[in-house]
């Protein structure tokens, strides 16, 4: 990462309670800091632990109001946020004291000062430019599951995101579809692009649902108990990309006629906010990975496309992944969204045919 870039971010940390929940425990971390004597020592090493916790990284673009005062408190009190903590080593070279520690973090003391859905939604909308995301439930014979696809929109919003894509407009086959293309969306790319051009989203949330259910029919007709499973990913429909991964299970605490929606609702407990800390951590992350698609001409060789692209402002890394039929295929690290990259291909004298959420497409 380029020194400004690293700058920008390090000044504008947050805490990563933003993404956990407040009854979170102490996260444990292994950090090491250094000082002109023990104690400063001890103390660079503890705020490098809550750094590093904290995870969440803006770029001067985001426009969120007391995010530098809020990064000023938390490093300035960094013992405050830390539990308890073990000296692993400590060295002096030079003069100087090296100190490593593993310390706990304790994420609920930082969510408690700094988790706002403003702040989140700015940071959504700065990272990600208010993604529209669709959710669709499904199990192997093709039913759906409002009452869980709910629970997780719920959630989702909860956590900042505002552009919830509703499917219920689309028959049963074409939820099946794209249950089925999400499960390898980058394989079946075509197939998933033309369900999208009727239910447009930039980010598909999906879940297979696994039922086990017992029956006392034969004795009291009517009573089951159910156990599911939930399997979801997070897919970015532009590239394929899955963004997040998660498995819930449920089970109905006793033997009724509501045993399946209790177990649904149970595994929606948990899977529902998992989700949605995992979309954020997405969206909390500014460097984002975009699927460049570039006519061969315009770059040269393999060595030389790879070569000029790192040396725009902003890419960190540039992996050549196919060329076909005279075009490149680049997946590119950005410090960006993809309408920022697409805006700086511009301004660098490219012609952009196209560009999705973590998508762009250069013209010949």
């Amino acid at each position: 990462m380029s020194i400004h870039h690293r700058s920008n971010l390090t000044a504008w940390a947050l805490a990563l309670a933003l993404l956990v929940p407040a009854s979170a425990q102490a996260a444990l971390v292994t950090a090491t800091g250094q000082g002109a004597d023990e104690r400063s020592a001890l103390h660079d090493a503890m705020r490098a632990a809550v750094e590093q916790e904290v995870g969440v990284y803006l770029d001067s673009r985001t426009k969120v109001q007391n995010y530098r005062t809020l990064q000023d408190t938390i490093y300035a009190q960094s013992e405050g946020y830390i539990s308890s903590y073990d000296v692993l080593s400590h060295e002096t070279i030079g003069g100087v004291h090296r100190i490593t520690i593993r310390a706990d973090v304790d994420e609920s003391r930082i969510s408690a000062r700094t988790a706002t859905l403003q702040q989140r939604k700015a940071i959504i909308g700065a990272n990600l430019e208010d993604p529209r995301i669709a959710v669709v439930a499904t199990d192997s014979d093709g039913a759906a599951y409002p009452a869980l696809e709910n629970a997780l929109a719920s959630a989702l919003q909860a956590q900042g995101f505002s552009r919830i894509i509703d499917l219920d407009a689309a028959d049963d086959g074409t939820r099946r579809a794209f249950l089925a293309l999400a499960s390898d969306a980058a394989g079946r790319k075509s197939q998933l692009t033309a369900l999208l051009a009727d239910s447009p989203c930039d980010y598909l949330a999906v879940v297979k649902v696994a039922k086990d259910t017992e029956s006392l029919d034969a004795v009291l007709p009517g009573l089951h108990k159910t156990y599911v499973t939930c399997t979801a990913r997070l897919v970015s429909t532009a590239t394929g990309e899955i963004t997040w991964a998660g498995t819930a299970q449920g089970a109905s605490s006793h033997w009724y006629a509501g045993a399946e929606q209790e177990a649904l609702a149970n595994a929606a407990k948990t899977l529902a906010p998992r989700l949605a800390r995992g979309a954020f951590r997405k969206a909390a992350d500014v460097q984002q990975h975009i699927r460049l698609m570039i006519p061969q001409a315009r770059l040269g060789s393999a060595s030389e496309a790879r070569s000029q692209l790192e040396a725009l402002p902003g890419v960190q890394h540039a992996f050549l992944r196919s060329q076909t039929s005279g075009i490149y295929t680049i997946d590119v690290d950005y410090d960006g969204t993809a309408a920022d990259f697409a805006s700086m291909l511009e301004q660098a004298g490219y012609t952009i045919a196209h560009f999705e959420a973590e998508s762009v497409t250069v013209d010949g």
